[in-house]
């Protein structure tokens, strides 16, 4: 006796067919939405606490210069290094959802499957120049991380550490969205037509 399955199989990627609509069939556009939702929330729930901080530091600093002539002398030093993590945050959220900086005028007037093509290849390239970039900012922070802030007395790399955490991350999410490709393509030529 013989079973079909409800679905058909997908073995290895033959050369024949469109390579991006067989990553899309084999491995799932969002192969756990309810995951990626949940890590969305979470990434955004902590860039918002990290704004509310910088923008308290900063009023209670203001207040405290106008109220006793008194500044704090570390908002500096915490303000520039939230930033940093907030800044790599945001790009890490940006990648995330796909909305990275790109010239499209060119890209749009392609027939789809050039077009999947090329943001297959400039993924590829971005997740390698990320990739790249990373292991330059670990390299950065090992070599400074260890330095003290003059103010708070905190190491460097408790800040730098953005970097290389946010960079490796964007790596990370830009592989992992490669076998989405042709839907994202496809979804967002559709929203253009719209």
């Amino acid at each position: 006796m013989t079973v079909t399955p409800d679905k058909p199989e997908h073995h290895a990627i033959s050369g024949s067919a469109d390579v991006a609509e067989q990553l899309d069939s084999t491995f799932g556009v969002e192969p756990d939405a309810h995951a990626a939702t949940v890590i969305d929330r979470v990434l955004e729930a902590v860039a918002a606490l990290l704004l509310a901080a910088i923008t308290l530091v900063l009023f209670a600093n203001a207040a405290m210069r106008f109220a006793f002539d008194s500044p704090w002398g570390g908002t500096e030093e915490l303000v520039t290094g939230l930033m940093l993590w907030l800044t790599m945050l945001g790009f890490t959220i940006g990648v995330r959802r796909r909305e990275s900086i790109e010239v499209r005028a060119f890209v749009d007037r392609l027939p789809i499957r050039i077009a999947v093509w090329l943001k297959l290849a400039t993924d590829l390239v971005m997740a390698l120049v990320l990739l790249h970039l990373a292991w330059f900012a670990y390299q950065y922070v090992v070599e400074f991380g260890g330095d003290l802030t003059p103010y708070l007395r905190l190491p460097r790399g408790f800040f730098t550490a953005a970097l290389p955490v946010g960079v490796l991350a964007a790596a990370v999410i830009v592989v992992v969205q490669l076998p989405g490709v042709r839907a994202a393509v496809l979804r967002r030529r559709e929203e253009e037509q719209s």
